[in-house]
């Protein structure tokens, strides 16, 4: 076996050792939050299958594929978590692996809500490319009709929906819940979309306190939804 070849067997096989490693240090992480809320823990699931209830939102597609589903409730809200990979073909034709966490809580407002996806700031805004090239008529929302915002959560967010529906979100977003989410929720992004609030992590390590925050902070928006959609 010449040198090349050695070097190029070593590199993958260090490779696949390092992803193994990766792979069941997140599985435990997340694992230890499923045990301490009592969600069920499934694995690795073929979103082909049939019993599968697919984690939507504008990661979801034909190529995506998802590991450490845990579904349950917490504090009556039904809850989905997975962490999913993703093969993004770019304009460029060159093709990208993404990594998501995500969080989808289901909201129990009976209002239609608007298409809402709220970008953090991030170091890399590359894994989110992928939701404004495809959805175009998303434009940002900028915030100040009816009171003054706290300038920590523009500079650390921007809010995205159709401009037709800019007024409601408005609305649903009060300077006082914006200022929670400019102190609270950086670097996590947002999306609402179909009766469902998914909370985004493209960190490349999963920690029991970033679950944490996800959980609650996700669950505090979810409770605020539900009350600020009757009143808007």
């Amino acid at each position: 076996m010449n040198y090349s070849i050695k070097t190029s067997f070593k590199r993958t096989t260090d490779n696949i050792f390092h992803n193994l490693v990766k792979n069941g240090a997140r599985k435990r992480t997340i694992l230890k939050l499923a045990n301490r809320y009592n969600l069920i823990y499934f694995g690795t699931i073929d979103q082909r299958a049939d019993e599968y209830q697919v984690t939507r939102g504008f990661t979801v597609s034909p190529t995506h594929q998802d590991r450490h589903y845990c579904v349950g409730s917490v504090r009556g809200y039904d809850i989905k978590i997975v962490d999913r990979n993703d093969a993004v073909r770019k304009p460029d034709g060159s093709v990208a692996i993404y990594n998501w966490l995500i969080f989808a809580i289901d909201l129990h407002t009976r209002q239609d809500l608007p298409h809402i996806f709220i970008n953090a700031h991030n170091y890399d805004a590359k894994p989110y490319e992928q939701f404004f090239s495809v959805y175009r008529n998303m434009k940002e929302v900028i915030f100040g009709t009816f009171e003054n915002y706290d300038p920590d959560f523009s500079s650390r967010f921007s809010v995205y929906s159709q401009p037709s529906d800019s007024i409601t979100i408005e609305k649903l977003f009060p300077n006082s819940v914006t200022r929670a989410l400019g102190a609270h929720f950086w670097p996590l992004s947002m999306e609402i979309n179909e009766g469902v609030l998914y909370i985004y992590s493209d960190d490349k390590k999963i920690t029991t306190s970033l679950l944490e925050t996800m959980l609650e902070d996700g669950l505090w928006l979810t409770n605020h939804l539900d009350f600020q959609s009757e009143i808007v």
